[in-house]
């Protein structure tokens, strides 16, 4: 029940409109965890300095996958993808 409720919240803030915030980078190639709250600021704000995004969201279940597509696309990323594991989604694209 925990899962299906993170979808949920994770497609409401993926179809709202970014309200920004301060980047969060990474290290180049390393990947980094948020909680579905987090992509509301847009997920511009999580590029590794090379422009790669790689992100993982915990106990979400892959119906969100084209919710998200379309936020990357609607925020200029190219090369998107989202892959499904038990544990939650990895996303990865690339600015």
């Amino acid at each position: 029940m925990r899962a299906a409720l993170r979808t949920i919240k994770l497609i409401w803030y993926v179809l709202l409109p970014s309200k920004g915030g301060a980047a969060r980078p990474t290290a180049a190639g390393e990947g980094r965890s948020c909680e579905p709250e987090e992509i509301r600021g847009g997920m511009g704000l999580f590029l590794d300095r090379q422009g790669e995004l790689r992100l993982f969201i915990p106990q979400c279940r892959p119906i969100a996958a084209p919710f998200i597509l379309f936020r990357l696309k609607r925020e200029g990323f190219s090369r998107c993808s989202v892959q499904a594991s038990e544990r939650g989604l990895l996303i990865r694209a690339l600015r």
